[in-house]
């Protein structure tokens, strides 16, 4: 039996993935913060897929000591990974810095990530992984701020996302380049507009626009759970840009030095 972990499984996009590979016949572990939620969730799984092979780990992850023990924990439970889907994520209207002093939106949308990929690299490489980032298109001016990466000097909420996003891309880009014999492969697709709890802190205009135009979560984890289970699935360093559509995709190429460097930054972080 293939084995997949979904951080971020117990709501959302998360949850609609893992249950999509439930379906399929996959030892699933999600994981969540808040304990009883996601236990809830695991239950409820079971149930809707007839799999009885789902487990839950319940870890916050917003801090660097957290991501540790989520790898720990997974690392209890199997030592092969076969599926990975970071699906973890946040929209911060505020500026809040973590108890590492980094800019929380950062670290759970992106750190968490690269964390939990490099923590878990042997489990990953026993199962040739197939790395699914839940993700959305990079916007337009984005940068990495480097000199300012807890963003302490005008913070604002679009200019923090951008970051985050971009970050998700560089990395992607930057793991492909790193492992070219893609037996562990990463990839990237949009998730588009969908009603989850991703919107819980955002405007009330901004709930209504996705509560009129926002597809489910189960419609919106059709290209998560394809690239994270399909044989097909034999490239990596690419970006879906078409929910639902995965016979479109496109190869992440942005400067590799920038790319390069994030991924050295990223290394000394979770130290």
């Amino acid at each position: 039996m293939k084995t997949a972990v979904v951080t971020g499984g117990n709501s959302g996009i998360g949850k609609a993935t893992a249950l999509a590979l439930a379906k399929k016949g996959y030892k699933v572990i999600i994981h969540g913060k808040d304990a009883e939620k996601t236990k809830r969730a695991c239950e409820e799984l079971k149930k809707l897929s007839g799999n009885n092979a789902i487990e839950f780990v319940a870890v916050d992850i917003t801090t660097i000591l957290g991501m540790k023990r989520l790898a720990s924990e997974i690392k209890s439970i199997t030592s092969e990974i076969n599926a990975l889907v970071l699906s973890t994520g946040v929209i911060l209207p505020k500026h809040v810095i973590t108890l590492d002093k980094l800019e929380k939106g950062f670290a759970i949308q992106y750190l968490s990530r690269f964390a939990i990929t490099q923590l878990l690299l042997s489990e990953l490489k026993a199962g040739n992984a197939k790395i699914v980032h839940v993700g959305a298109p990079v916007i337009k001016g984005a940068k990495i701020h480097f000199d300012n990466i807890t963003l302490n000097n005008g913070f604002k909420m679009i200019k923090a996302m951008a970051q985050e996003m971009f970050a998700n891309h560089l990395y992607v880009q930057e793991f492909a380049k790193r492992n070219p014999d893609n037996k562990m492969v990463m990839n990237m697709a949009d998730v588009g507009i969908a009603k989850t709890e991703i919107t819980r802190n955002v405007n009330f205009i901004f709930k209504i626009f996705v509560s009129i135009f926002g597809k489910s979560a189960e419609k919106a984890a059709s290209n998560f759970a394809f690239l994270a289970s399909d044989e097909t699935v034999n490239y990596s360093g690419y970006f879906l840009p078409k929910p639902n559509n995965p016979s479109f995709k496109e190869k992440i190429n942005y400067d590799p030095e920038i790319a390069s460097r994030l991924w050295d930054l990223s290394v000394e972080l979770i130290k």
